[in-house]
């Protein structure tokens, strides 16, 4: 099996929306994710994962450049990933289509095979 990174993007909009959200709406969300990652689980397929703080530091060019960021449309920023195996990236896809994200209609995954170095 090959390994792949799912990448999602724009699973929340907008943060001050989803935090916006009553309890039993945060709840329902996050059994979605948790049922999704637990079929690839049980398919031992799942690498592991982690959803990501929507801010942090860059670090640009040679001169090494910091700033505050990402600040690019919310819709672009990363949320989380996912590592899986998967047999092809054909395989991969199939999985990647009953991810949470792509409930909304800018949420998307990308996927990526994952390139060994030896």
């Amino acid at each position: 099996m090959k390994e792949f990174m799912l990448v999602f993007r724009g699973a929340r909009q907008n943060e001050e929306a989803f935090a916006k959200q009553s309890p039993e709406q945060m709840q329902a969300e996050m059994a979605k994710w948790n049922n999704w990652m637990g079929q690839i689980d049980k398919a031992g397929k799942l690498g592991g994962g982690q959803p990501l703080y929507p801010h942090g530091k860059v670090l640009k060019g040679t001169s090494k450049k910091l700033t505050d960021g990402p600040f690019i449309e919310g819709k672009d920023i990363v949320g989380g990933y996912l590592l899986i195996k998967a047999d092809d990236i054909n395989d991969a896809v199939e999985i990647s289509k009953g991810c949470p994200s792509l409930d909304g209609p800018d949420g998307s995954v990308e996927v990526r095979e994952i390139m060994p170095i030896m």
